[in-house]
């Protein structure tokens, strides 16, 4: 299993070849890119060859990509407003377009607007969420892009058996679930919420806390079971990459031994 990390630790820096040097002295394999990092766009394709052919000359493999299409203008997949649907579908089709240019991948978002089963428009929007969803997800196939919903502390997606349900929903085959264990830490059980994403699982955000605030810490300096944590991820069969997403820059040089620890259940 590759180890990997976001680059969101140093998200007050450009992406470029002398940050991924960093990543990979450190020990790092695989790398989630963000789209917080300074200067960023995702009209800007040539930057987005230049950051391929770095992680190719460092031979890093690139995971995913994580959007906050949200931070950029008011876009949002379960809207019911045409021109802001529109708008949208043509920012998700960007970003897909960025991710081809990276060399294909994951899209990994929580940016997922449906109400509560109990509040207004819940059906409405959550069927247009569904619908827009999939129409970027057939744009992206071909592509060789996927897209991984993620579990939040709060609010509809909170739960993780309802990531499972939009996936039976949707029937889009590039599409599937990461896990935030930091998030779940908050709101329920990490380990209960791999097994029940079971198969939908395409990726991980790894991280500590101590089950009140989102803290992003090193495995281990909160009360995530990460024993637990591993043994699910065996019994599941997950396939992909052992993704660390922390928030502190000096914690990147302690992700390889952490890890390496956790998967040989030393810790």
């Amino acid at each position: 299993m590759k180890i990997g990390a976001s680059t969101i630790l140093h998200r007050d820096r450009p992406l470029n070849w002398t940050l991924f040097k960093e990543f990979q002295e450190a020990g790092i394999e695989s790398l989630e890119l963000t789209d917080y990092h300074p200067d960023f766009s995702f009209t800007d394709l040539e930057n987005f060859t230049a950051l391929r052919l770095a992680m190719e000359d460092l031979s890093l493999h690139l995971n995913s990509l994580h959007i906050h299409l949200e931070i950029f203008d008011d876009y949002d997949l379960a809207t019911l407003d045409a021109a802001q649907r529109d708008k949208t579908l043509i920012a998700y089709r960007e970003a897909v377009d960025a991710m081809e240019l990276l060399g294909g991948g994951i899209l990994v978002t929580h940016h997922i607007r449906i109400p509560e089963p109990d509040e207004p428009l819940h059906a409405e929007k959550r069927t247009a969420f569904l619908d827009n969803l999939r129409s970027v997800a057939e744009y992206a196939a071909p592509r060789e892009v996927s897209f991984a919903l993620e579990n939040v502390p709060r609010g509809y997606t909170g739960d993780p058996i309802r990531l499972v349900e939009l996936m039976a929903d949707l029937g889009a085959p590039n599409v599937g679930v990461v896990i935030d264990t930091g998030h779940r830490n908050i709101g329920g059980d990490p380990v209960e919420a791999l097994h029940t994403i079971g198969e939908h699982l395409i990726t991980l955000h790894l991280h500590d806390n101590h089950g009140e605030r989102d803290e992003h810490l090193l495995p281990g300096r909160g009360t995530v079971d990460f024993a637990g944590v591993v043994n699910a991820l065996d019994e599941i069969e997950y396939p992909g990459v052992f993704m660390y997403e922390l928030s502190r820059p000096e914690d990147l040089p302690q992700i390889r031994s952490n890890a390496e620890a956790l998967l040989n259940r030393g810790a």
